[in-house]
């Protein structure tokens, strides 16, 4: 239900779900750029990441071409000596011939050992020199002790040239002789300067690197922040990947200055050597962070756009539900009054409205008597301080008074909440409150309850009479003993103890009767303290006869120091009376039962011998006529226990069970088994209200009432609220 008037609610409208969508849109719209812009940087610093390895293995393939252009001349010049040379041809000779060739601005010289490595010319003036052993050449090394020619290109590693005295990459072929020996090796040495110079002006940051590599591993020529040759990187994966695929990609920290790159080496197909390009890392970053700042500026400069967008959407959104909801609530208090209205026509019900001035009645009404009462009653501090801080609909029984007449008054209590905001715990807040008059269905109740009673104590009848005949016959025998010993003459103690008997029996008749008288009377209308045990007890002292002529047991259980319990002796009595009677009924017709299939059993045994129709009349008759004379099947028992039970965060309860050997109840009733006039008994022999009147009994004592089926028969379960015990007083001091 809805408010009289509009107020704001915080906690429903931060719940509401119109408000959580624009709270997830805003956030969304505020996260998708940044996502995106964090997507772009990722694919931005891959894509730089791919251009630079792009960009170096391009400029190591026209590295490796412009090699490959560089040296054809000199392996040419080489190839020329190599085809002239004459092994018979003196040092003088040689050197005129390599004199007059033309040499490329890059070679430093031209050479030629013999077989065994000593120089014999060069191109250079050898005039005073002293003979030169180049044994220890990696060229010379190569072809040293072999047989066989090797015909490549040699590239071997840096050396300083003995008559330059410059660095210089010596290239070789070797020379043989008429009959195809090897016979010495002719030698260009290449200037490393000229490579290094033509890296070092194609670095285009200081971070690059341009490498020329044998396959042997050795740096021929390496431009980077310094310039180097001879370093040895055969230990490099980069390197060994190259060297294996004939090119392959280079990323790792550098083995000679450390610095992270990333690149391409390129393998030459015509001669043994790599030329590799790479570019720090630091630097293809930097790229990136560049990039990273403007998109992150972007992203910040759209976000913001989007979020005033969507939070400007949210106003007009917001403004469209207020509207939409003024609407609505209009509407709710129309149909609520008319609801009201009608409610408050029919007989015996009052709507009230509980503001914090008061209360006030909706509609006309229709009950003169319980309006006036209601109003003072919900104008009260008792009623106020009972549903302060009250958050949902609540039911509650009220026993009411107007000074002349008493009303019992069954209401249901609901907060009303505004549909923008619920009040503060301790606010005042606007209810309704429904209330029926139940006075004449609770006098009809115990009208019943009292039918129920009187149907009891005639059930019980029989019982009493026998119970009271019993101590009558005693009375009788003791009387005419007394008197007989009168007229023999014999001692007063005679006399006296006869007529002690007949005390006692007279004292048990009356303390019967006395119990019978209480159990008819009308009930007190308060609870009272009482000891379970003594309703018990007073329970068999009405039915006890009866179940001792059944030959049922009853067997009481009583855990020590039980709690008292509040409640009205007699009707707690009326309840156990009416399990104990229901269990007995089980039981007899138990009894009924097995013995016809017994005397049928017989029967059909005794038709075996006799003729199956003579059979079947005998059966019938033995289990109709002669059933006790075969024998009690079993012998029927009643357990009534009473305990404590402790519950979970809740006050200690007393349970009562009652349970008997009758077979129990079929399932398929058990859930019907307190319903009024419902009833297992055949017809005539069951009203079908005992059950249901002993329900209402107990939960009017704020306890419950429950079956089950146990292993030999129904176990009847009465549960009452534990009466606390009032706190010691603390004794005077003595003087």
């Amino acid at each position: 239900m809805t408010a009289s008037d509009t107020r704001g609610d915080g906690l429903r409208g931060l719940f509401d779900p119109v408000t959580l969508m624009l709270g997830g849109l805003v956030v969304l719209v505020g996260v998708i750029p940044f996502v995106a812009a964090l997507v772009l940087y990722q694919l931005h610093s891959s894509a730089e990441r791919d251009e630079a390895e792009a960009n170096a293995r391009r400029t190591a393939t026209l590295l490796m071409r412009s090699f490959e252009q560089a040296i054809a001349p000199v392996d040419g010049l080489l190839l020329h000596i190599a085809r002239t040379y004459e092994a018979s041809a003196t040092p003088v000779q040689v050197h005129a011939m390599l004199r007059g060739l033309s040499l490329p601005p890059a070679v430093l010289q031209v050479s030629v050992t013999d077989r065994a490595g000593a120089l014999i010319a060069s191109s250079l003036p050898t005039a005073g020199v002293e003979q030169k052993d180049l044994s220890g050449r990696d060229y010379m090394r190569t072809h040293l002790g072999r047989d066989s020619v090797h015909a490549g290109l040699f590239i071997s590693k840096p050396v300083l040239g003995l008559l330059s005295k410059k660095w210089g990459i010596p290239l070789a072929r070797p020379l043989v002789d008429d009959s195809g020996r090897f016979s010495g090796v002719a030698v260009a040495s290449y200037a490393i300067s000229d490579f290094i110079d033509f890296y070092k002006q194609l670095r285009t940051e200081d971070g690059m690197l341009i490498a020329l590599v044998g396959r042997d591993g050795i740096v021929r020529a390496r431009a980077a922040g310094t310039t180097s040759f001879g370093d040895d990187v055969s230990a490099s994966p980069a390197f060994q990947a190259a060297l294996a695929h004939g090119g392959a990609t280079y990323e790792e920290v550098s083995v000679v200055d450390g610095i992270a790159r990333v690149g391409y080496t390129v393998a030459s197909g015509k001669y043994p050597i790599l030329v590799t390009v790479a570019y720090a890392l630091a630097h293809v970053q930097q790229q990136s962070d560049e990039f990273r700042a403007a998109i992150w500026s972007t992203a910040l400069g759209l976000s913001i756009a989007l979020l005033i967008v969507v939070l400007l959407g949210g106003r007009y959104l917001n403004l469209q539900k207020r509207l939409k909801a003024n609407e609505v609530q209009a509407l709710a208090r129309q149909r609520e009054a008319n609801v009201l209205e009608a409610i408050s026509r029919v007989p015996g019900v009052a709507v009230m409205h509980v503001t914090a001035a008061g209360a006030s009645e909706v509609g006309t009404g229709s009950n003169s008597a319980l309006s006036p009462v209601l109003r003072r009653y919900l104008a009260s501090g008792r009623f106020r301080a009972l549903v302060r801080g009250l958050r949902e609909p609540q039911l509650r029984d009220e026993h009411l008074s107007d000074g002349s007449s008493e009303l019992e008054v069954e209401m249901v209590v609901a907060p009303l909440q505004g549909m923008e905001r619920v009040s503060s715990p301790g606010e005042e807040q606007d209810m309704v409150v429904f209330a029926v008059d139940r006075t004449e269905r609770r006098m009809e109740e115990n009208k019943l309850y009292q039918m129920s009673k009187l149907a009891s104590l005639g059930e019980v009848a029989t019982g009493l009479a026998h119970e009271i005949n019993q101590p009558l016959g005693v009375i009788r025998l003791a009387a005419s003993n007394a008197l007989t010993g009168l007229k023999m003459g014999l001692p007063a103690e005679h006399l006296s103890a006869k007529l002690d008997r007949i005390i006692q029996q007279t004292v048990r008749m009356s303390r019967i009767i006395d119990h019978m008288r209480i159990f008819g009377r009308t009930s007190e209308e308060q609870l009272q303290p009482s000891q379970p045990t003594h309703a018990v007890e007073g329970a068999l002292q009405v039915v006890g006869a009866h179940f001792r002529l059944d030959e049922i047991e009853v067997i009481p259980l009583f855990e020590p120091d039980l709690p008292e319990v509040l409640c009205r002796q007699d009707q707690l009595e009326q309840v156990i009376i009416n399990l104990l009677q229901n269990a007995r009924d089980a039981i007899n017709e138990r009894r009924a039962v097995l013995r016809e299939h017994l005397g049928t059993h017989l029967g059909a045994h005794l038709g075996e011998r006799s003729g199956g129709h003579l059979g079947g009349h005998l059966g019938a008759y033995l289990g109709g006529h002669l059933g006790a004379d075969l024998g009690e099947p079993f012998a029927g028992r009643i357990g009534v226990r009473i305990a404590r039970e402790a519950r979970t965060g809740a006050p200690e309860q007393v349970l009562i069970e009652v349970a008997d050997n009758g077979g129990g109840i079929p399932e398929a009733v058990v859930e019907r088994i307190f319903q009024p006039f419902f009833t297992t008994k055949p017809p005539g022999k069951g009203t079908g209200l005992g059950l249901s009147v002993s329900f209402g009994i107990i939960r009017d004592h704020g306890g419950s009432l429950s079956v089950r089926n146990g292993s030999e028969g129904a176990i009847f379960s009465i549960r009452l609220p534990a009466r606390l015990a009032a706190p010691a007083q603390p004794r005077a001091a003595e003087g």
